[in-house]
């Protein structure tokens, strides 16, 4: 399905953009935001217009990715069964003409090039359980952070709607950051602190090989305040300017010109260094 390419709109053109489709999904937020399940337990239904149930009424899935998204079976044509009415037709065009291309039109991250399964920027406990399409977001979202907080100097971190703690563990314990966590789904929040124990373990058996990485803990020991924690919770992270070992953030990973070139360097992990809750 075609779409629109950011890449050769000029600065006011992106500018456009971005205000069409922040009118768009204000608009349509009801809908964008509605989770399966209160399809029935809201009866979403019911909130669309007359117009639009009884032309959607009685659709089979093929049907609806036919008419809605223009993706008709192989052989097939696009068929209605009924004139659609005008607010319908209008939200499927501007739907069109304001959807990103699916077609890729860049290259492979240079971190994929050697393995394209693994992040070769993130360690192994950093990409256990993430996926890596997941490693490459946790790592350009992370080390954004880390150089917003080089620049205003804020090192405190609140990472809103953490599911399983993949970027604050990153944050934290890669980077350096203190991160509170705040997740609402209890199951996640489980899944999250069995990950931590993991990530722990993980650092205690790896300062037992390495005694490099338990000196440079040592090193660091008292350098500065750790982060403030609440009952339960395992300390925090090192403060800023703290000196520590490389264990769980490599450096740079050489590749293409071009490819990560806005990549923060390798971060800092003090011995001990706790998980944000």
């Amino acid at each position: 399905m075609p779409g629109v390419s950011a890449r050769g709109l000029s600065h006011e053109e992106r500018r456009q953009l971005a205000v069409n489709l922040t009118r768009v999904l204000a608009r349509y937020r009801p809908i964008l935001d509605a989770y399966i399940i209160e399809f029935f337990t809201d009866n979403l239904w019911g909130t669309l217009p007359c117009s639009w149930q009884e032309a959607l009424d009685g659709l089979k899935p093929p049907q609806l990715a036919a008419q809605l998204l223009g993706m008709p079976g192989e052989g097939e044509a696009v068929r209605y069964r009924s004139v659609w009415p005008l607010t319908l037709l209008a939200l499927k065009s501007t739907a069109h003409a304001l959807a990103f291309t699916r077609t890729p039109g860049f290259q492979t991250p240079s971190e994929f090039l050697e393995n394209p399964s693994q992040s070769s920027r993130l360690t192994a406990p950093f990409r256990k359980h993430v996926r890596p399409k997941k490693q490459h977001e946790i790592r350009r979202l992370g080390e954004l952070v880390k150089k917003l907080s080089d620049l205003t100097g804020c090192t405190q971190v609140v990472d809103i709607g953490s599911g399983q703690g993949h970027l604050s563990r990153f944050m934290s314990l890669g980077l350096g950051l203190t991160v509170k966590s705040i997740e609402g789904d209890r199951r996640l929040v489980e899944r999250a602190q069995r990950l931590d124990r993991e990530l722990l373990q993980a650092l205690e058996k790896e300062e037992k090989r390495s005694p490099q990485i338990r000196a440079a803990g040592a090193a660091a020991g008292g350098a500065g305040s750790p982060a403030a924690t609440e009952p339960g919770c395992p300390s925090g992270p090192p403060g800023p300017g703290e000196p520590s070992g490389g264990l769980l953030q490599p450096g740079p990973a050489p590749g293409p010109a071009g490819g990560d070139a806005d990549s923060a360097g390798p971060a800092a992990l003090p011995s001990g260094a706790g998980l944000p809750c």
